[in-house]
């Protein structure tokens, strides 16, 4: 009868010796690509932050413009309609 516990030359007992240590390998590994994505996860917040605080100040920065052009508007819609309710003196004499 040949003994449960040997598989060719290999026993349960290297196999799982082996499967152990390639178990702490893997779990090492997945550790220190958990860091590294975590430090990089980090610095794109950095990133993502920083944009967004420059775009921030763009909007407001165009929302300002808006409202200086929209006042012109207004003040040359006025200054023209001021300009037509002028009597015309440009009427010609032969």
């Amino acid at each position: 009868m040949k003994d449960s516990n040997v598989i060719g030359k290999l026993t349960f007992q290297d196999a799982s010796e082996e499967n152990s240590s390639i178990l702490v390998e893997n779990i090492m590994m997945l550790k220190r690509e958990r860091e590294k994505l975590l430090e990089e996860i980090k610095e794109l917040k950095k990133i993502a932050r920083s944009k967004i605080k420059a775009l921030k100040s763009e909007v407001a920065m165009l929302r300002e413009d808006r409202e200086v052009l929209k006042e012109l508007l207004t003040i040359l819609n006025h200054t023209t309609d001021q300009i037509k309710r002028l009597p015309n003196k440009n009427k010609t004499r032969y």
